[in-house]
C-alpha cells in the first residue's frame, strides 16, 4: 500500500489551509480571480501550479519518500512567503486594470481544477489509516502495531485523524522495552491531520513527522527533527532541550517553562508563526542557547544564552531583549518599525537591518550595524566598537558610546538632531557635508571632515585635539577652537581670525580659489598674528588667496604653494625657514611681496614668483641670500613695478672707484658677488617691456663704501652719495 501518498495532498492543501479540499480549492479560485497584480506575477503562479501538477502525475503510482514529502513542504512554505508578498502588491495595486490578464486568470482555474480531479483519483486508490490513534496504554500500543507496521522496510503512514500518546500517571508502558516500541510506532509516522497531543515521561523521538494538520502539544522529552509544517498552534513543555530546526510553518509556537527548565531552544527555521512562552514575552531563563524564527515578542527575557539568534525576516515590532550573546547575538531581519532595547554581554551583529525606529543597544562587545542608512529614530549605544558604516543621514538626536565609531558614509546631520559620540578618540567622517546639528564628542582628539563647510551646527571635541575640515564658517562653529592644536583647511574661503586659536601649534591652510580669475576675484584673506602664540609651522596649500598676512607670531617656518595675490610676512623672530612656493594667477591682479623685520630669516627664494608687481624685503637681520622673481613672466605695462631691498644682511664685494689725475687714468668702480642674484634681470626686462620701475636695493655689507664713493659719484657711476642702488645709471654696477 501507497500510505505516503496523502502526504502529496497535505502539501496542496497547506497552500490554502487544511479544510475540506474542495472548500479549499473553491477559496483559492476565488483568490487567484481577485489577483490585480503583473502578468509576470501571474506566470509564475501558473508555473507553480504546472510543476505541481507534474508532481502529482510523478508519484501517482509509487511511494512518496521522506525525502519527497521534505521537498513538498520546504516548496509549499516558500509559496506561502510568494503569496503573501503577491498579496502584498495587489494591495498597492487595488485600482490598477487588470482586464488584461482575465483570460490568463481562467487558464489558470482550469488547472487548478484538474488538480483537484487528480486528488480526487490519489485519495481513492491509497489506503491511509482513517481514524484517530490514542496510545495511553499497552493495549492500545498493541492496536496501534496492528495499524502501522514497523519493521525496518516499512514505509512511514499517514493518519487522517488525531494523534495522541499518554504514558504519564497510571499508564502501563513504562518498562525499557514498550517504550522502545512506542517509539518505533511514533518513528513511523510521517503526517497527521489533525491534532497531536503527547504527554510523556520518557524519552520520544517522532523522527518521521513531517506535517501536523492541527495544534501540536508535546510535554516530555519528545523530539522531532524532521517537522516542518503545523497548521495549528504548537505548545511545548519539555525540560532542557527544544529541537525543532526544520519546523517553518506553524501557528505560533508556546513554550511552556512552568516547572521545567530549557536549556537550549532551536526552532531556527521558522518562517510562519511567533515563538513565545506567555502573553507578549520570550521569558527563558536558564537558556544557553536560542534560536528562533518568526517576530520576537514584546519581551525577551534570555540573560544566560550565549547564542541568541532571531531568524525570521519579518519587520521586527517593539522588544526588549536581554541575553548574555557572548558566542553569537544576531537578528535576520531587515527593519526594525518598533522601539527596539537589546542588553547583551557579547558581540551584536545586526549588518542587515537597513531601517531602525527608536533603538538601545548596550553591551560589552561590538555593534554591527553596517547596513542602517538613516538614524530616522532615536538611537543610543554602548559598546566597545559601532559600525554605523552606511548611515548616511542623522535625522534625531542620538548618543553612541564606544572606543570607536564608524561613520564613512556621514553626509548630513538635521538641525535639531546632535549626534553625541561618546568615547572614540578619533572621529572620521569624510562624506560630511551638512552639519545643521551638533556633534558632541568630548574624548576626540582627532576630528576629520575634510569634505564639510561648515554653518550652524557645532563641534564640540577634547582640548589640543586635531581638526580637518573643507571650510570653517565662524570660529563658534569649532567649540574649542582656543584649544586645538592642529588645524588642516581643505578649501577655506570665509575669512577667520585666528587671534584666539592661542593653542594652535600647526595650521594647514589651502584657500578656495576663485571660480573666475578676474581682477579682485580671488579676495580671501588669511591673517595669522601675536595670538597665535603657539603656533609653530604654518603651510599654505595649492589653493587661492588674496592676501596672506603672517605677522608677530612664534613660527619656525612657513611654507606657500597655489596662488596667493598678496603676501605680507612682518615681525616673527623664530622664522627661519621659508619655503616660498605660491606663484600668480592669470586675469587677477599681479602679485605682491612684502618681507619684513624677520630677524631669524637667512634666505628667500622668490624664483617661482611671476608677474609681481611690487617687492619690499627689509629689516630681516640675517637674510643673505635674496632670489628674484622670474624675469620670463611679467605683469603687463600698465603695471607699476617697485622693489625695496635694504637693512638685511645682503653681501657683496664693492671696489671704489679712483679718480684720475692728469697723468693717470679714471679707475671705474666695481661691485661684485652681490647675494640679491637675478634683480638687475628683473628690472631690466620690466623696463624693456616699457613699466615704469622704481627700485632702492641696499648691499648691506657695502652701503657705507658706496656712500662715500666721491670718486664714483664724481666718474658718473654714482648718482648720488646715499649708498644704494636705486637708479638705471647705478643698476649698471650690479652684475648679474
Amino acid at each position: 500500500m501507497k500510505k505516503g501518498l496523502l502526504g502529496v495532498v497535505v502539501a496542496a492543501l497547506t497552500v490554502v489551509g487544511c479544510q475540506n479540499y474542495d472548500d479549499q480549492f473553491d477559496d483559492l479560485n476565488q483568490k487567484i480571480a481577485s489577483l490585480t497584480t503583473t502578468v509576470t506575477d501571474l506566470s509564475s503562479v501558473q508555473t507553480n501550479v504546472a510543476l505541481l501538477s507534474d508532481k502529482l502525475d510523478a508519484v501517482a503510482n509509487s511511494a512518496l519518500s521522506d525525502a519527497d514529502l521534505a521537498g513538498i513542504l520546504a516548496e509549499v512554505s516558500s509559496v506561502q512567503a510568494e503569496v503573501a508578498a503577491v498579496k502584498t502588491e495587489i494591495a498597492a495595486l487595488e485600482n490598477t486594470d487588470v482586464s488584461t490578464i482575465e483570460s490568463d486568470l481562467d487558464v489558470l482555474e482550469t488547472d487548478v481544477e484538474e488538480i483537484k480531479n487528480k486528488l480526487d483519483d490519489l485519495l481513492a486508490s491509497n489506503a491511509v489509516i482513517n481514524q484517530n490513534i490514542t496510545i495511553s496504554s499497552l493495549a492500545e500500543l498493541s492496536l496501534a502495531e496492528d495499524l502501522i507496521s514497523t519493521d525496518e522496510g516499512d514505509p512511514t503512514v499517514t493518519i487522517n485523524g488525531t494523534l495522541t500518546v499518554d504514558n504519564t500517571g497510571s499508564s502501563d508502558i513504562t518498562d525499557a522495552s514498550d517504550v522502545a516500541r512506542l517509539n518505533a510506532v511514533l518513528g513511523k509516522i510521517k503526517v497527521v491531520m489533525e491534532a497531536v497531543d503527547i504527554d510523556t515521561p520518557s524519552a520520544l523521538d517522532a523522527a518521521a513527522l513531517q506535517y501536523v494538520g492541527g495544534t501540536f502539544s508535546i510535554t516530555g522529552d519528545v523530539s522531532a527533527g524532521a517537522l516542518a509544517t503545523v497548521t495549528g498552534a504548537v505548545t511545548i513543555t519539555s525540560n532542557d532541550t527544544i529541537l525543532m530546526p526544520t519546523l517553518t510553518s506553524a501557528g505560533g509556537v508556546t513554550i511552556n517553562t512552568a516547572g521545567v527548565t530549557v536549556t537550549t531552544v532551536d526552532l531556527s527555521g521558522l518562517t510562519q508563526g511567533d515563538v513565545i512562552t506567555g502573553a507578549s514575552e520570550l521569558s527563558l531563563p536558564n537558556a544557553l542557547s536560542v534560536k528562533v524564527g518568526g517576530v520576537l515578542p514584546a519581551l525577551v527575557d534570555a540573560p544566560l544564552a550565549t547564542t541568541f539568534m532571531a531568524t525570521g525576516s519579518a519587520d521586527q515590532t517593539a522588544t526588549s531583549i536581554t541575553v548574555d550573546g557572548s558566542e553569537a547575538f544576531s537578528i535576520a531581519t531587515t527593519a526594525f518599525t518598533g522601539s527596539v532595547e537589546i542588553v547583551a554581554t557579547g558581540d551584536v551583529d545586526l549588518p542587515q537591518v537597513a531601517a531602525a525606529g527608536p533603538l538601545t543597544i548596550e553591551t560589552e562587545g561590538a555593534v554591527d550595524l553596517s547596513g542602517l542608512t538613516s538614524i530616522a529614530s532615536a538611537l543610543s549605544v554602548s559598546a566597545t566598537t559601532v559600525d554605523l558604516s552606511s548611515v548616511a543621514s542623522v535625522e534625531m538626536a542620538s548618543t553612541v558610546t564606544a572606543t570607536s565609531v564608524e561613520l564613512t558614509s556621514l553626509a548630513s546631520i538635521d538641525g535639531a538632531s546632535p549626534l553625541t559620540l561618546d568615547g572614540p578618540d578619533t572621529v572620521s567622517v569624510p562624506a560630511l557635508t551638512a552639519l545643521g546639528g551638533n556633534i558632541i564628542a568630548a574624548s576626540a582628539t582627532t576630528f576629520a571632515a575634510e569634505a564639510l563647510a561648515t554653518s550652524t551646527g557645532t563641534i564640540d571635541i577634547a582640548d589640543g585635539a586635531t581638526v580637518h575640515l573643507k571650510d570653517l564658517g565662524a570660529t563658534t562653529d569649532l567649540v574649542d577652537f582656543a584649544t586645538i592644536a592642529t588645524l588642516k583647511l581643505f578649501e577655506q574661503d570665509t575669512d577667520i581670525d585666528f587671534s584666539t586659536a592661542a593653542a594652535l601649534v600647526t595650521l594647514d591652510y589651502t584657500g578656495k580659489a576663485a571660480a573666475t580669475a578676474t581682477e579682485g576675484a580671488q579676495n580671501n584673506t588669511l591673517t595669522v598674528s601675536s595670538g597665535n602664540a603657539s603656533l609653530t609651522t604654518l603651510t599654505i596649500g595649492a589653493g587661492g588667496l588674496g592676501t596672506l598676512t603672517v605677522s608677530g607670531t612664534s613660527l619656525a617656518s612657513l611654507e606657500t604653494n597655489g596662488v596667493i595675490i598678496n603676501t605680507l610676512v612682518s615681525g616673527n623672530a623664530a622664522l627661519a625657514s621659508f619655503d616660498f612656493g605660491h606663484t600668480h594667477v592669470d586675469g587677477d591682479f599681479a602679485t605682491t611681496v612684502s618681507i619684513v623685520d624677520n630677524d631669524a630669516l637667512v634666505s628667500v627664494d622668490l624664483s617661482d614668483l611671476s608677474k609681481v608687481k611690487h617687492v619690499n624685503i627689509t629689516g630681516n637681520a640675517s637674510l643673505t641670500t635674496i632670489t628674484a622673481p622670474s624675469a620670463s613672466s611679467l605683469a603687463e605695462p600698465v603695471t607699476t613695478v617697485t622693489v625695496t631691498i635694504a637693512d638685511n644682511d645682503v653681501t657683496g664685494t664693492y671696489t671704489a672707484a679712483v679718480a684720475g689725475t692728469q697723468t693717470t687714468e679714471y679707475q671705474a668702480a666695481t661691485l661684485t658677488g652681490e647675494s640679491i642674484t637675478g634683480f638687475k634681470t628683473f628690472i631690466d626686462a620690466y623696463v624693456a617691456a616699457t613699466n615704469t620701475v622704481s627700485f632702492s636695493i641696499e648691499i648691506d655689507s657695502e652701503q657705507s663704501a658706496i656712500a662715500g664713493d666721491s670718486a664714483a659719484e664724481a666718474g658718473g657711476q654714482l648718482s648720488d652719495s646715499n649708498g644704494l642702488i636705486d637708479t638705471a645709471l647705478e643698476l649698471t654696477l650690479m652684475t648679474d
